[in-house]
């Protein structure tokens, strides 16, 4: 790592102080995308204190480490509506209180306007921003919507409209621009009808498989997501960072 980049990474992450340990309990929580990064750290987070429900569609042995009672994990391959019957399984079978949906990829790397790989595009929409609509309209057809209390959608500012300068990228800036879309229209409808908080956050330079640069680790990313989880504040219908900041849609 050369000097530069040791000096930004430390700035970068002087900004993410130590969290008082605020905690989520006797929930059931539904985690997409839980095998890997965001959301296994969640996992680890989560499930002493609360049965946590995990999507995985790779790295089952990530989820078999945790060894926890607690912890029920499945493998269902989001880009395949036709995998979701094992998801509503086990939606009947327990009552969801909390969705972190972490799900996402950046897809290919053909993202030039010249090169776009189509088929892919269409695999990457239903993964990052189709299948949190798909596991609703499942609760709701099972009458198990009504449990819900709060909905986290991982994005990016990468899908933010007004902040995007740089182009490019059209699978994955397109794909977390319509996962923003889709946040905020269930935000009203969800709220109006059921009560339920949908909230969208842009977890920044975290370390993942998808960003292996990032500053920030998974685990002390999930410090985060779970303080804004317990904040009393309704956060509903905004698009905000760990430190709780307003994004531009």
């Amino acid at each position: 790592m050369g000097l530069k980049t040791f000096i930004k990474k430390n700035l970068y992450t002087l900004k993410y102080i130590k969290k008082k340990n605020k905690k989520i309990e006797n929930k059931n929580i539904l985690i997409t995308g839980a095998s890997s990064g965001i959301g296994l750290g969640i996992c680890k987070t989560l499930v002493e204190k609360n049965k946590v429900l995990a999507i995985f569609n790779n790295n089952e042995e990530n989820l078999k480490k945790i060894n926890n009672s607690n912890l029920i994990f499945f493998k269902c391959d989001l880009s395949n509506f036709d995998n979701y019957s094992k998801i509503e399984k086990k939606i009947i079978e327990n009552d969801i209180q909390i969705i972190v949906n972490c799900a996402g990829q950046f897809g290919s790397s053909n993202q030039s306007i010249h090169n776009i790989d189509f088929e892919n595009f269409l695999q990457i929409l239903k993964i990052n921003s189709l299948s949190i609509l798909k596991i609703l309209q499942l609760m709701h057809k099972n009458d198990k919507i009504k449990n819900v209390e709060k909905i986290v959608n991982i994005s990016s500012d990468g899908g933010s409209v007004e902040l995007n300068n740089k182009g490019n990228a059209y699978v994955y800036r397109t794909t977390k621009s319509a996962l923003n879309s889709i946040s905020k229209n269930l935000s009203i409808d969800l709220k109006r009808r059921f009560g339920i908080s949908v909230l969208t956050i842009d977890p920044g330079n975290v370390k993942t498989n998808m960003n292996n640069k990032g500053y920030l680790s998974p685990n002390k990313c999930a410090e985060y997501l779970i303080d804004i989880l317990c904040d009393n504040t309704d956060h509903n219908g905004t698009f905000i960072n760990l430190l709780k900041k307003k994004i531009p849609w």
